[in-house]
């Protein structure tokens, strides 16, 4: 059954990590000094995706109660990934492998929830060859279990997208090897075309893995117990095509979640309407875990982006705050009320 298509869908998302880790323990302070410098008085804090789910009720119209304005409202939406120095794929990230190890439910996390999808595409990755037969001719091996999609880690299989990749009509050759059966196919016009435009190197005889070359178009997911409507992150399995064959996948898969998550609450915000009279904001960022790095166990938070609602006001005086402004903003205040933690930053 499949369960992922390579449809066209919109950009993941980006973030910048260095230069914009904050403690955990300081990002707090900051963003209150910076919504009393917005005007918020006294505001509720609500942390974590439960704001998401419970926006019905946490933003409902109607900004006075028993002849008192309603409290003004902050929500800091954040993600947990694990850090990384180089933010490479998976197999470098030591904090996720120790969640793992330690028997972390696979799907805590949007990073959690890819491992099984980014495990097959490196297999595939490393297991399509392309090259030149002894005749000189383009063609493709690859195992058949990739031109039939079976299940091989956890329940998920990667099927690739023959008629992309292979000649109409072409009849494919069969061996066997330690690895099980491989399929060689002439390779189609159009992949070919694709690949030279890339500079890849062709020789009779010489095969490379396909690696960067198996673009999301090229292959889909398939497995009956990852159903999309089962999904704990709906929205990262709709893109986990580009996700997989995204350089770092762990930060995009995390980045699609919380996007999803951010964009939920400015519609909230805008449902309020003018007759509203609270200040509203919301707070993005990731919750960067440094457990399993070096032995070092503390947490940093990253900003995003944030979206502002000045009481009284409508849609379009909604303020974004992108990641740059509201890293400036949170930090754009005296060092000293919040002591020395502005120089352990740039450490990691």
């Amino acid at each position: 059954m499949k369960l992922v298509t390579s449809e066209p869908l919109p950009h993941i998302p980006s973030c910048k990590i260095r230069g914009r880790l904050i403690p955990a323990y300081a990002f707090l302070p900051r963003l209150q000094k910076l919504c009393v410098s917005l005007g918020f008085n006294d505001p509720i804090v609500t942390k974590s995706d439960e704001a998401v789910k419970n926006l019905a009720a946490l933003l409902s119209p109607g900004s006075v109660q028993d002849g008192k304005a309603a409290a003004d409202h902050v929500i800091i939406l954040s993600a947990r990934l694990a850090y990384n120095q180089d933010w490479g794929a998976y197999t470098g990230l030591p904090g996720l492998q120790f969640r793992l190890v330690c028997g972390t439910e696979a799907s805590a996390t949007p990073a959690d929830f890819i491992v099984p999808y980014v495990s097959q595409y490196h297999f595939a990755q490393a297991h399509i060859h392309l090259g030149c037969d002894r005749t000189g001719k383009p063609v493709v091996t690859l195992p058949d279990s990739l031109v039939w999609g079976h299940y091989t880690t956890g329940g998920v299989g990667l099927q690739i997208e023959i008629a992309r990749i292979a000649e109409p009509g072409a009849t494919p050759k069969r061996a066997r090897s330690s690895a099980g059966t491989l399929i060689t196919y002439s390779l189609a016009p159009q992949f070919r075309q694709t690949l030279d435009e890339k500079n890849f190197f062709w020789q009779p005889g010489v095969f490379s893995p396909i690696g960067e070359h198996l673009t999301p178009e090229l292959f889909t997911f398939t497995g009956d117990s990852w159903q999309a409507d089962s999904s704990p992150f709906p929205e990262v399995l709709a893109m986990m095509p580009w996700i997989v064959a995204h350089t770092t996948p762990h930060l995009a898969a995390t980045l699609v979640h919380l996007r999803t998550g951010f964009s939920g609450v400015c519609q909230a915000f805008a449902a309020t309407g003018q007759g509203d009279l609270r200040n509203l904001i919301c707070v993005a960022g990731l919750e960067i875990d440094m457990r399993g790095y070096r032995g070092r166990n503390e947490r940093y938070y990253v900003p995003w982006q944030a979206c502002w609602k000045r009481h009284g006001f409508s849609y379009g005086n909604i303020y974004p705050l992108l990641q740059d402004d509201l890293f400036v903003a949170l930090m754009n205040f005296n060092r000293l009320e919040v002591g020395a933690e502005y120089t352990d930053m740039e450490r990691p």
